[in-house]
């Protein structure tokens, strides 16, 4: 009796085990174009190295920009209610979500990708921002570069000349910023800033480089003021239920694909994205500006009152420890950035 009982439980075991390695296919969902560097090197490469991993047992069904799962203030709605697997999101849209995140976003803080990317990531580690992402499988947390302020008929070298400029901010801290310094901030979703400048109904936007080629903004931009103030923040998770479903050998290709070593390729990707956007620029005649001594000393008097600024709103809308988060923000983005620089 024993022995058959022990037949049955193998057999048991051996159907469990193999209808949990069954052929999965995850639904991936983001807000970029199908031909945009983060769609092809950062979704389409990590699910190429899941893929292979799992010997073909795990593959893909992408949703992008200009699909119905692919709506930027949707994602995190559409993953945790299980309509897609995987999702690539930013941190502020909706307005309020992931809050804590964007304290990577608060003006002068950032430095490279890599190091805003890695910076976000021990933070998320040590449990500073973790809390907002409860009941998903964060896979990567990631931010650009310090971007710049793209515009169309009026440069911006200095804070005075942001005074009445109706700009595309791209979160709530660049928007706080743009409003402090006298500009009208316009909201609108990335997809839409080439429209909105070429109608007039926008002066510029905030971007990286990676921005201006993935929505060909140099057909009508005239300045891109290199000023390095801000960035912006991404997250790449799973559901968390669908995570758990996996077998335990296509969980760990997840696992191995994800996490540190793919947000330490955040830097090589950006630097990437962003070539095409500034050969762009060039290519269409457009003035470049790198501000000088000077003008660095009177941006940087400008963002005093502006982090203050932000910084309060963050504990209003509930990040109440936000100054001690931003003091380790500001110790670990120079320690990153030298990491960065020595592996150039």
């Amino acid at each position: 009796m024993k022995i058959i009982s022990s037949v049955v439980a193998a057999t048991m075991l051996m159907v469990a085990s193999a209808a949990q390695a069954a052929p999965v296919k995850l639904k991936f969902a983001h807000f970029w174009g199908a031909n945009s560097g983060p769609h092809q090197d950062f979704a389409l490469g990590w699910a190429d190295q899941v893929t292979k991993c799992s010997g073909g047992e795990i593959t893909f069904e992408f949703y992008t920009a200009g699909t119905q799962l692919g709506n930027v203030t949707k994602l995190e709605d559409e993953l945790r209610a299980g309509l897609v697997d995987l999702a690539h999101g930013l941190n502020h849209l909706p307005r309020n979500r992931f809050t804590q995140a964007t304290i990577i976003d608060t003006p002068l803080l950032s430095k490279s990708a890599y190091a805003n990317s890695m910076t976000l990531w021990t933070l998320f580690k040590e449990g500073a921002i973790s809390k907002p992402y409860e009941g998903l499988q964060v896979l990567a947390l990631h931010a650009h570069a310090a971007g710049l302020i793209h515009t169309k008929g009026k440069a911006v070298r200095l804070p005075e000349d942001l005074k009445g400029m109706r700009i595309r901010s791209p979160s709530p801290a660049a928007a706080l910023m743009l409003q402090e310094l006298g500009a009208v901030p316009v909201g609108l979703p990335p997809g839409e800033t080439y429209e909105a400048i070429s109608k007039g109904t926008a002066d510029g936007t905030i971007f990286p480089w990676e921005g201006v080629a993935g929505f060909k903004l140099a057909e009508v931009l005239d300045y891109s003021s290199d000023l390095k103030l801000n960035a912006a923040s991404f997250w790449f998770a799973m559901n968390e239920n669908k995570y758990k479903s996996l077998s335990d050998t296509q969980r760990k290709c997840v696992d191995e694909a994800s996490y540190e070593p793919l947000v330490k390729k955040a830097g090589d990707y950006w630097a990437k994205w962003d070539k095409p956007g500034l050969e762009q620029t060039k290519a269409a005649g457009n003035e470049i500006i790198e501000p000088d001594a000077a003008a660095q000393a009177a941006w940087q008097t400008a963002m005093k009152p502006v982090i203050a600024s932000y910084l309060a709103s963050l504990k209003k809308d509930g990040f109440a420890n936000a100054d001690e988060v931003y003091q380790r923000a500001q110790q670990l983005v120079p320690q990153y950035e030298a990491e960065y620089l020595s592996r150039k």
